[in-house]
C-alpha cells in the first residue's frame, strides 16, 4: 500500500466525474480521477454515441442554469479540442391526448412549452398534419401534437468524456483506470481512498460512481435509489442519409403507458453504423454488477416491430448492434448533488436517472466548486442526499 496526496481525488470517470476532474485541473488544483473501466465504456450510463440536450427542461425549471452552462461548456471544449461535440439537429417531444407522465411531469409537451415560454427558449406546438408534413418519416396519430425546439441536438457521450480526462491530463492531472476503490475513510485532517491495490489521500473527495453509487452512500441514504437495465438498438436504415442530423431530429416520443416510450436519434456520418433507438423500463430493477449484458432476439423484435414500425418509415428489421445502459433513479427521479451528511470533505453526484447527460458539464463544475469552495454557483437544494433517507 502506498499513499500519496492530492488536493482531490475523482472516483468515477464517467459523464459527471470526468467533468469535474477537468474543472479541477483548470482550476490549478493537484486531482486524482480513478475508474474501475477505462472511460469511455459502456459497462455503466455514458455511453451510446448520441445523447439528447435541449434547452427547455421540462423535468423542472431548476435544470435550466445547467443545461445553459453544459451548452457554453460544451463549445469551449470544442475550440480547445477541434473535435465536434454536439450537432444541432433541433428536437421533438411527441404526445397525445392519454400520454402518460415523463420524469414525474404531466403533460410532458405543454410542459416543455411553458418553460420554452417562460425562459424565451425558441419552439413551435406541431399538430399531426404538421408534422407529416416536416418530417415525413414519422406517422404520427391524428391525435398527436409536438413540441418542437430547433436549438436542440445531440452530444458525442464518449467524445465529450475524452476531452476532459485528456485536457484534465494535460492540466497535470492523474488518472488511474483499471482500478476498482474499495472504500473510504473521513478524518478530520483529510480522506483516505483505498482501492484494490493502493491508497491515496486527500483533503477532498467527489464520489460519482453512477450505478455504483449505493456502495459509497451511508446506508440510511440508500433505499431510494434503484438501477434499471436499458437497451440501445442500432437498425439498418434504406437511406442512412435522410436520418443526417441536417435533416432529422431526436424525438421523444411519450407513449400512452410507460412502455409505449420510445426515442430516435439523428444519425452523423461519423457515428455507429444504422439508426440509434431507446426504450425505457422502469419495473425491473438490478444491481450493476449483475445485470445482464445480451440484448436478446426478442428484445430486438420488440423494438423494432411493436415500438418502431408504427411510429417511424425508413429502417430494415435487421439489428446492427446492441447495447445495455443502466439508469441509476432515486425515487423522485431528480439527481443527487449534495455533500455527504457525515462530512463536507465528501461530494456526491449521482444518480442522474435517466436525464443527466447534458447537463453533466456544469454538474462537474458544481462538483469542483463544492468541494474546493465549500459553495457553488447554483442553486442544487432540490437535489438533496437526506431525502433518500426517507426510503431506509
Amino acid at each position: 500500500m502506498t499513499e500519496k496526496h492530492y488536493d482531490l481525488i475523482v472516483v468515477g470517470l464517467g459523464a459527471m466525474g470526468s467533468a469535474a476532474l477537468y474543472q479541477a485541473s483548470k482550476r490549478g488544483a493537484s486531482a486524482l480521477g480513478i475508474d474501475r473501466f477505462a472511460p469511455p465504456h459502456t459497462m455503466g450510463s455514458s455511453h451510446g454515441d448520441t445523447r439528447i440536450t435541449r434547452n427547455a427542461i421540462g423535468e423542472g425549471e431548476n435544470y435550466l442554469p445547467f443545461v445553459k452552462r453544459s451548452n457554453e461548456i460544451w463549445r469551449e471544449l470544442e475550440a480547445a479540442t477541434g473535435g465536434r461535440l454536439f450537432h444541432q439537429s433541433g428536437g421533438l417531444i411527441i404526445g397525445g391526448e392519454d400520454a402518460v407522465a415523463f420524469h414525474y411531469q404531466g403533460d410532458f409537451v405543454d410542459e416543455s412549452a411553458r418553460i420554452a415560454e417562460k425562459f424565451g427558449i425558441a419552439y413551435e406546438i406541431l399538430s399531426a398534419d404538421e408534422l407529416l408534413r416536416r418530417f415525413p418519416l414519422l406517422l404520427p396519430r391524428d391525435s398527436d401534437r409536438a413540441y418542437y425546439e430547433p436549438g436542440a441536438g445531440v452530444l458525442r457521450p464518449e467524445r465529450c468524456i475524452d476531452a476532459q480526462l485528456e485536457l484534465a491530463r494535460q492540466n497535470g492531472a492523474t488518472i488511474h483506470t483499471g482500478e476498482r476503490v474499495t472504500g473510504y475513510d473521513i478524518s478530520a485532517s483529510g480522506v483516505t481512498v483505498v482501492s484494490e491495490t493502493s491508497s491515496y489521500r486527500a483533503d477532498k473527495l467527489i464520489i460519482a460512481t453512477g450505478a455504483w453509487i449505493a456502495d459509497f452512500l451511508p446506508e440510511t441514504h440508500r433505499g431510494g435509489i434503484r438501477v434499471n437495465r436499458q437497451l440501445i438498438h442500432w437498425f439498418e436504415a434504406e437511406d442512412r442519409r435522410l436520418f443526417h442530423p441536417d435533416r432529422f431530429p431526436f424525438v421523444i416520443w411519450i407513449g400512452d403507458t410507460l412502455e409505449d416510450f420510445w426515442s430516435v436519434f439523428p444519425a452523423p456520418d461519423d457515428g455507429m453504423a444504422g439508426v440509434k433507438l431507446v426504450t425505457e423500463q422502469y419495473h425491473t430493477s438490478t444491481a450493476a454488477d449483475d445485470v445482464s449484458r445480451v440484448v436478446t432476439a426478442e428484445e430486438a423484435d420488440d423494438m423494432y416491430r411493436r415500438l418502431t414500425v408504427p411510429r417511424l418509415k425508413g429502417l430494415r428489421e435487421k439489428q446492427l448492434e446492441a447495447e445495455v445502459c443502466l439508469y441509476t433513479l432515486t425515487s423522485d427521479e431528480h439527481f443527487v448533488i449534495d455533500f455527504h451528511p457525515g462530512s463536507e470533505r465528501v461530494v456526491l453526484a449521482s444518480p442522474c436517472s435517466g436525464h443527466g447527460f447534458k447537463h453533466s458539464a456544469a454538474i462537474g463544475e458544481t462538483l469542483m466548486q463544492l468541494a474546493l469552495d465549500a459553495g457553488c454557483e447554483f442553486d442544487i437544494s432540490a437535489f438533496n442526499l437526506g431525502r433518500l433517507s426517507e426510503y431506509v
